[in-house]
Formats: structure tokens, C-alpha cells, sequence
């Protein structure tokens, strides 16, 4: 389960939960057909000492025990439904109860703990959690450290009430005196919460010969998880199945969150189950799901064996055409509309068959690489620096909506770089800025329509010139194509977005990416292995691919 030489964590996670009242045998084995791991018990319901090693404890992080501990919302009442209270950020009881079960799953000799909807206050949204006395005091203390000692103690839910009362219509922090403090610090509350968790975790494993890892199952995506699933060995994300098209921009984004961590997508929902669990392996995500799926073991299976080569995206290097910039703080400030830019982006970009990670700091794209803004509204001063340092080396930037920044407490602030146009700005620097209408939202579950991404196309062919394509592919198959490099080795994974096998689908790769590749060898989820010749296509080297179902790789060993 674990790798030696490599991250500290498991070499897979795709959590399968132990039904209350099951044997664990059963357990055990449903998982194994399911091809998922570790084993998710409850600390209250034993397993055999043989299966403590690989299982993981279930530990209710984001629910309180009793209704007289649960926070409170704006409206005075327990913070969520009636028999499942949102536990309090600041409560003494809940966090010694939490560590005490921490500790208890060490000692018991289970290989971690898994942390359940620890964001479950945060994602009541802002008037849902957040007001019981215990959040109002540290609240207070916030804007006094923010404000300076001078500043006067205020009854922060009265106003809230007083707020709510006035709306016409839904409320936010733009509405809410003192909400734009408010919703930033409850932010951080989370944060400050799971390094709280996660040292009592560590202490616990300090003291002892073994390791402990600690995993959390969210909620939701936002950037207040995203930046705690940090702190962690492993995290399991909801998506909704039913409204992604291929999942590329969000597996994306959690792949660039998690680094070489394991990582894992609950699916919920109706959806192209095949597809997304596909183009998540790609990304070196996970799918776990509630109910077992025929097609899901095999495709596991390939993927942990492809990691075991080394051939796993998670512990390789993205090739990027462009990158995706993930701002936390847009993502903060515009109520999630950031990320879901993000997600489209990457869907767009992926049907276009281009490579675009995504990147958390604009650091973190090379040099020569378009930096894409999609939804970027509100860039943080650092972002907004780097942005105008990559203009002025003569960088290219293309903004999906149009570009903006805040000061450090999220208030709007000039942008000191133009906000491009269709046709493209050019920068002090010499960079070229380029602006397009933001992507509007996909029918659900359809995949993108070419004919919408022309707009698109267009400008990537003048941020990236002509013929200098990294991968594209010709067939009646739709195809998903993401480019590694380990080494000296170059890997196209690839992944089938329709129903069916592939019959001759002609896969390309630039020979600026190729190189003298000249041979190499396709594997496939579905029992493809064969070594095949990659032929001169003017500006690629190309090669028909095996038949294939699902998921496969192309090794272009140097």
C-alpha cells in the first residue's frame, strides 16, 4: 500500500466505506471486486488485527455530537439539518473529542485516519454557520487585530439579521456589513481547524514505530478546502457526475492541489461514468463511488499497474501549451464562479487537444507558456505582479472575461496591465493580452462542440503559432490526450470519450515534443499491448493506434 522512495501515503485511494452491520470478509472482498482501496471502518465497529494495517479510520470531523454543540446560524438555530449539526470551528469539546479519536485509531493499529466532511460548517455558505458565541468571540478578536485595539466591539448578528431582513433577494458578503472580513476569516477557520487535526494525528505517530496518515473526505470544492487538503496524505473530492463534460479542468486542478498525493473524485450523480473515469486516471485521479460499477476495477487496476512502471501522471511532468492559472482568491471573492471558469477552460482547452495544467502561482508557468485567466476577477497583488512580470518579458496572456484585482482585504484595486481585447493588447513589455467573453456552462454531461470553440481556436493558433501543435489525433473516436514526460521518456495517455472501442485512430506528436521517438509501445485498460512504429507526419511523427476500449498509453521510451 505504501511506496518506499517515493511520497509518504498511499500508493492508491479510492476509499470503499465498510456498510454498517457488514463483515468485514465482505468488506473486503466487495472492495476487492471493486478494485478500490483502503477500507473505511468506523472506530466503533472492530476489524480483524490483519486488516487494521490497510484500513483506514472513519472519523465524523464536521459534525457535532449534540445539537447543544453544534454552531449556530444567523437565524439563532443549530447550524445544519435536524440529526446532523454542524460541528463548531472554535469549540474546546469537539476538538479534544476529535483527538481523543485520533489517537484512539492509532492505537488500535489502523494505517490512518479519514477525516468525514470536515468542511461541513463552511459549506452551510455565509449565513449558515459562523454565529455561535464561540465563532463571535474569535471573530471580534479578528477585526481587532485587523482594525487595531481602538476598534469597538459590535453585535456582528444583529447586523447580520438586520441585513437579512432588508434583502430583497439572496445574500452576500457584498451585502453583509462587515462581510467581506467575515467571509475571509471563516475561510481560514478550516484551514486552522485541520492543522489542528492533522498535528494531533502527527504527534500520535511521532511517538510510535509506524506510520499514520490522515486523509479527509470534503463536502464541497472550494478555496477554503483546497487549501486545507494541503496539510494532508490524501483527499477525496465531490464531483457531480451528471454536469461534467470529460471532468479535464477539475481533475486537473485537484491534481495540481494534491502534487504527488493521492488524490480521489467522488462521483455523484448520474453521468458518463466510463469517460470521467478515464480522463480522471489520466490526470492521476482516482473515481471512487457508493455503489459498485463493472467497468471501474479493470481501468483501476491498469492505472495502479501504469504508477507502479512509473508511468503514473501523478509522478511525472505535465507538457504544457498553455496553463491554467487557479487564483484562490478569485475563487474566494467571486462565490465559486472562478473555479467553475477554470473548469470550463479545461474542458475547452482538452476538446481543442491542448495541453493546459493548471497551475497554482503564475511562478509556476514556464517560461514561453500562454497563461490563461479564466474568470480571474479578482487576482491577489502577488498574482497580479507576476502576471505583469510575464508581460514584460514579452509573455502571452489570455483572459476568459474580463480580468480584475483586489487589495489584500479583497477590496477591488487597479489593474496595472491592460485588460486585452479579441484582437489582442500589447502590454508595456512587449506581451501580448487577449481577452474572450467567459465560457458559458455546457449542456450536462455533453461533450464540447467544436463548432462553439472556433473563437478559441483562433486565438490559441496566434498565442502558439502554427504547426507547433503538441498532440492531436484523427478518427470517428473522440479522444482525450494528455502528454508526460518522465525522464527521458515521453507517455500520451489517452482516453476514449465515446461508447465503444476505437477502430484507427491516428494519434500525432509534434516533433518539438517527440523528439527522435521513432518506436514505441501502446498498453490499454482493456489488454492492448503492442509495440507499434510512429512514422514522419510533416511537423509530428504519427501512428494508428490499437484497437482499444477506455483508457491506454503510449510509452515513447529515449
Amino acid at each position: 500500500m505504501y511506496r518506499r522512495g517515493r511520497v509518504a501515503g498511499p500508493a492508491a485511494f479510492a476509499p470503499y466505506r465498510l456498510p454498517a452491520g457488514a463483515l468485514p470478509e465482505e468488506g473486503v472482498r466487495a472492495a476487492l471486486e471493486a478494485g478500490a482501496e483502503p477500507l473505511l471502518a468506523s472506530l466503533d465497529d472492530p476489524l480483524p488485527a490483519p486488516l487494521l494495517a490497510q484500513a483506514f479510520a472513519s472519523i465524523p470531523a464536521g459534525h457535532a455530537a449534540a445539537p447543544d454543540e453544534a454552531c449556530r446560524g444567523a437565524d439563532g438555530s443549530p447550524a445544519g439539518v435536524p440529526g446532523a449539526p454542524r460541528a463548531c470551528y472554535h469549540s474546546e469539546r469537539h476538538r479534544a473529542r476529535l483527538e481523543a479519536a485520533i489517537r484512539r485509531a492509532y492505537e488500535a493499529g489502523y494505517a490512518g485516519v479519514c477525516l468525514e466532511l470536515p468542511d461541513a460548517p463552511l459549506a452551510l455558505g455565509i449565513l449558515g454557520a459562523g454565529f455561535c458565541a464561540d465563532c463571535q468571540r474569535a471573530f471580534a478578536r479578528e477585526l481587532a487585530r485587523e482594525y487595531g485595539d481602538h476598534f469597538q466591539p459590535l453585535d456582528f448578528l444583529a447586523l447580520a439579521r438586520e441585513a437579512l431582513a432588508s434583502s430583497s433577494g439572496a445574500l452576500g458578503h457584498q451585502q453583509l456589513p462587515f462581510g467581506r472580513e467575515f467571509w475571509r476569516v471563516r475561510s481560514a477557520w478550516l484551514d486552522r481547524a485541520m492543522v489542528a487535526w492533522v498535528r494531533a494525528a502527527r504527534d500520535a505517530a511521532r511517538a510510535g514505530p509506524r506510520p499514520f496518515q490522515v486523509a479527509a473526505r470534503f463536502e464541497a470544492v472550494g478555496p477554503a478546502q483546497l487549501r486545507a487538503a494541503r496539510l494532508l496524505d490524501a483527499a477525496v473530492f465531490p464531483v457531480t457526475a451528471g454536469v461534467q463534460a470529460t471532468g479535464a479542468g477539475l481533475f486537473r486542478l485537484l491534481r495540481a492541489v494534491m502534487g504527488r498525493r493521492p488524490c480521489a473524485a467522488e462521483l455523484r450523480g448520474e453521468g458518463p461514468l466510463a469517460r470521467l473515469a478515464g480522463v480522471a486516471a489520466s490526470s492521476g485521479v482516482e473515481v471512487a463511488l457508493a455503489e459498485p460499477s463493472a467497468s471501474l476495477p479493470a481501468l483501476r487496476r491498469f492505472a495502479r499497474a501504469a504508477a507502479a512502471r512509473d508511468r503514473g501522471p501523478a509522478l511525472a511532468e505535465p507538457l504544457a501549451e498553455v496553463a491554467v492559472l487557479y487564483s484562490p482568491e478569485s475563487d474566494l471573492w467571486t462565490g465559486g464562479e472562478h473555479r467553475a471558469q477554470v473548469e470550463r477552460a479545461g474542458d475547452a482547452l482538452a476538446g481543442l487537444q491542448v495541453q493546459a495544467p493548471v497551475v497554482l502561482r503564475v511562478a509556476e508557468a514556464r517560461p514561453g507558456v500562454a497563461l490563461v485567466l479564466a474568470g480571474a476577477s479578482a487576482l491577489s497583488p502577488l498574482e497580479v505582479q507576476e502576471v505583469r512580470r510575464r508581460l514584460d518579458a514579452g509573455g502571452g496572456v489570455l483572459c476568459l472575461g474580463e480580468p480584475g484585482a483586489v487589495d489584500e482585504a479583497g477590496r477591488p484595486a487597479p489593474l496595472p496591465f491592460p485588460a486585452g481585447k479579441p484582437a489582442g493588447v500589447k502590454a508595456t513589455g512587449g506581451g501580448l493580452v487577449v481577452r474572450l467573453p467567459p465560457l458559458p456552462a455546457p449542456r450536462p454531461g455533453a461533450l464540447p462542440d467544436p463548432h462553439g470553440l472556433e473563437e478559441l481556436a483562433r486565438t490559441l493558433q496566434a498565442l502558439l503559432g502554427r504547426g507547433r501543435r503538441a498532440a492531436s489525433s484523427a478518427g470517428r473516436s473522440p479522444l482525450h490526450v494528455a502528454l508526460y514526460r518522465q525522464k527521458d521518456r515521453l507517455d500520451a495517455h489517452v482516453v476514449s470519450l465515446a461508447d465503444g472501442p476505437v477502430l484507427g485512430a491516428t494519434l500525432f506528436v509534434g516533433l518539438q515534443v517527440a523528439g527522435d521517438f521513432r518506436r514505441g509501445r501502446f498498453k490499454s485498460s482493456s489488454g492492448a499491448d503492442e509495440r507499434i512504429p510512429m512514422n514522419p507526419s510533416g511537423y509530428a511523427i504519427s501512428t494508428v493506434l490499437p484497437t482499444f476500449e477506455g483508457y491506454g498509453i503510449l510509452s515513447l521510451p529515449g
